[in-house]
């Protein structure tokens, strides 16, 4: 009997701490989702292609390069489901080699990201933060950005750069980015790994990018590997064989293969909007230890040329839109022959840089021959207005030498957009608009964008509320992204006003207090699906796991 009875205590007892630890794991799972972490779902390609929302992931039939394409917010007559039959990916095209994907395919749910709630509590929010925050304009929706003004700062964007003035100084500088961020946003313009089939677009009537010998082909054999690898046979001129990227106009526009052409962003101006903020990297095997490689990007009219040594010398050389010309020099252990080394060029944010084994050799920003005010002098011309798409070149002198994986990125470009349907603010309505009265008069139709080019935007600094200090954010996927430029209404449930009356919120910024937190990892990224279930992506896609920069 007294057996029977333990064991009836046993079994009671492991009943009672099973259902208080299943209490404690409800208890900790909301503790952790009101107060530390929290998952959302991206509903829409902003942030793209960081970060997608409900999309097609694409493999290119022509050239072989996989990519993600954003479903168009507007599909009449198509499920927007993931578990649906394949749909059309209609508008899409390879931005890698512009051919048009001609099959059917499923549509993938958005990332999954973790946000790190109440760490602004603890911490300041730092530019080029990916945060999540309640829309402004629609409390009852979260948003995920970037980061870009923080309060007491006066933000503007020229020419898709972002320029800050801080509310202690007159001096208005570049905001470059933090290493991981920048890794993060560099975007494909050409990855010569990716060779197209040439009568497939030929068919198609599409003229893809591609590098080409001047001259004809010279000291340079670009056929090794299907055209992958460029092998320069030597010379004793310097330089003795010149390569140049042969593209039009368009390749250097911010267009996204994330978006469709068929609907794309009217911000886009083809006379101003073409990214110089390039990145120009290879893989380099010097064969001899006599010779050289040199790199060439411009932005407007200003050259840099990078020249490395097989002998440990680096130079870069700037000729300036002026005529003028600067050198910088520096020494560096010997390239050894037969070994590959990654190099690369970067012209950023209105800094110049030659990269060894992902360490810059040169880096020069404060003698760049660019700044705020030559830059909105330039754009301000007639009719020199029209921007010169960039020259990008690659050069060879002295031992043969072997190139590899040669790769042209640009940087995030962001387009000075217009607000449509502006109204005067009503103090009295239940919808308040921006008066416009403020800033000299009132304007009807359409305005230029907040912080975008000639108009920048002011960000209050709070000092006795914090909650009420102002932020400014962008979305990575500019021409297709609703952040703070256009915003046009304020959600009722906002502070709008303070005891006496007086306007609080000011359109285009995000109020401290609508700030959730800061997004940092993609837990769930859209899945693989098995043969058997072909529209239920439930195998997570482990490789696409990643933190969010």
């Amino acid at each position: 009997m007294a057996k029977s009875t333990d064991k009836t205590q046993r079994e009671l007892k492991f009943v009672r701490d099973t259902v208080e630890s299943v209490w404690i794991a409800i208890v900790l799972a909301f503790v952790l989702r009101a107060f530390i972490l929290e998952a959302f779902i991206i509903p829409t390609g902003s942030m793209a292609p960081r970060l997608f929302g409900e999309h097609w992931d694409l493999q290119c039939p022509a050239c072989g390069y996989e990519y993600a394409y954003g479903m168009p917010r507007e599909r009449p007559g198509q499920p927007r489901r993931d578990r649906d039959v394949g749909h059309l990916p209609t508008g899409a095209d390879c931005p890698q080699c512009g051919y048009a994907y001609p099959y059917r395919n499923y549509i993938g749910g958005g990332d999954r990201v973790l946000v790190l709630k109440y760490l602004y509590q603890f911490s300041s929010p730092q530019p080029w933060d990916v945060v999540v925050f309640r829309n402004p304009q629609n409390n009852r929706e979260n948003y995920i950005k970037r980061l870009i003004g923080l309060p007491g700062e006066t933000i503007e964007v020229v020419h898709g750069d972002i320029f800050v003035k801080n509310s202690h100084s007159d001096d208005i500088k570049i905001r470059r980015k933090p290493t991981k961020a920048q890794n993060a946003m560099w975007q494909i313009v050409y990855d010569n790994d990716y060779q197209p089939d040439m009568e497939m677009l030929k068919r198609r009537g599409v003229k893809p990018p591609r590098w080409v010998a001047a001259g004809g082909a010279g000291n340079w054999d670009l056929t090794a590997n299907q055209g992958r690898k460029f092998i320069f046979k030597g010379g004793s001129e310097d330089p003795a064989g010149e390569l140049m990227f042969s593209a039009s106009r368009d390749t250097f526009l911010p267009h996204y293969g994330y978006n469709s052409k068929l609907n794309e962003s009217p911000s886009i101006d083809e006379d101003l909007d073409i990214c110089s903020d390039l990145k120009l990297s290879m893989v380099y095997i010097p064969k001899a230890q006599a010779g050289s490689i040199s790199l060439t990007l411009s932005s407007l009219e200003n050259l840099f040329t990078a020249k490395l040594s097989n002998d440990g010398s680096a130079e870069i050389l700037c000729t300036a839109s002026d005529g003028t010309i600067k050198k910088w020099k520096k020494k560096f252990p010997p390239l050894k022959p037969e070994k590959a080394y990654d190099i690369a060029l970067t012209n950023l944010d209105f800094s110049i840089a030659l990269w060894l084994d992902e360490k810059p050799v040169i880096e020069v920003t404060d003698e760049y021959p660019l700044n705020y005010q030559t830059i909105k002098t330039r754009l301000a011309q007639v009719p020199l207005t029209v921007i010169p798409q960039p020259e990008v070149k690659i050069a060879a002198a002295g031992g043969p030498s072997e190139l590899l994986h040669v790769r042209l990125m640009r940087d995030v470009y962001y387009t000075s957009s217009t607000i449509e349907n502006l109204r005067r603010y009503d103090p009295q309505g239940s919808n308040p608009l921006y008066d416009y009265a403020r800033d000299g008069g009132i304007v009807n139709g359409s305005a230029p964008g907040w912080g975008t080019t000639g108009n920048p935007i002011v960000l209050r600094k709070n000092e006795d509320n914090p909650d009420l200090n102002e932020y400014f954010v962008l979305g990575d996927n500019s021409p297709q992204s609703l952040d703070g430029r256009g915003w046009s209404k304020a959600a009722p449930t906002l502070r709008l006003y303070d005891e006496y009356g007086q306007r609080q919120y000011k359109l285009g910024t995000v109020p401290q207090y609508n700030l959730i937190g800061k997004a940092m990892f993609v837990y769930w990224p859209s899945g693989f699906r098995l043969k058997i279930l072909p529209g239920l992506p439930i195998i997570p896609n482990v490789g696409r796991m990643r933190l969010v920069r």
